[in-house]
């Protein structure tokens, strides 16, 4: 398409801006990606990658939490699958107080069977997962600060 001289056609792709993130950036960054899956990203201008992060490690937790029950978060039960669950921010916090309160209104035995495995195993690869994105969130402000990579303009 021929276009008069300063004109960008409409097909073009936007521009990229570069971006400059101060320590508090990076901080502010990891922390949203903890907390919320995807919230770094989304803190980052990506919005595309933050919606689909979320949704993958939400429903990955949520459903090792319908096959296993709420009561799976809890260190008491599986300390180290309890720190990768960890990782999902909070999801792990309202689960865990939820286990913790339904452990003291009801006095039943958690019963581990291959579902109580399953739902752990589910919710802990759900944390790994957000623990990959966190680490892809500081990476990338890391990128965008050296002025490797730009991120692109939403």
């Amino acid at each position: 398409m021929i276009t008069a001289v300063g004109q960008v056609p409409e097909n073009m792709p936007k521009q990229q801006t570069t971006t400059k993130f101060t320590t508090a950036d990076f901080i502010r960054a990891a922390l949203l990606a903890w907390f919320i899956p995807g919230g770094g990203h989304f803190y980052l201008g990506l919005r595309k990658r933050a919606v689909l992060l979320f949704v993958c490690v939400e429903v990955t937790f949520f459903i090792g939490l319908y096959i296993g029950t709420i009561r799976i978060v809890n260190p008491a039960h599986s300390f180290l699958w309890f720190f990768a669950q960890a990782f999902t921010g909070l999801n792990t916090i309202v689960s865990h107080l939820w286990a913790v309160r339904l452990d003291k209104v009801q006095a039943t035995v958690l019963i581990r069977n291959w579902s109580y495995y399953m739902g752990v195993l589910y919710t802990g690869v759900a944390g790994l997962m957000n623990l990959l994105a966190i680490f892809d969130t500081v990476i990338r402000a890391g990128r965008a600060n050296s002025g490797q990579v730009p991120l692109p303009a939403d």
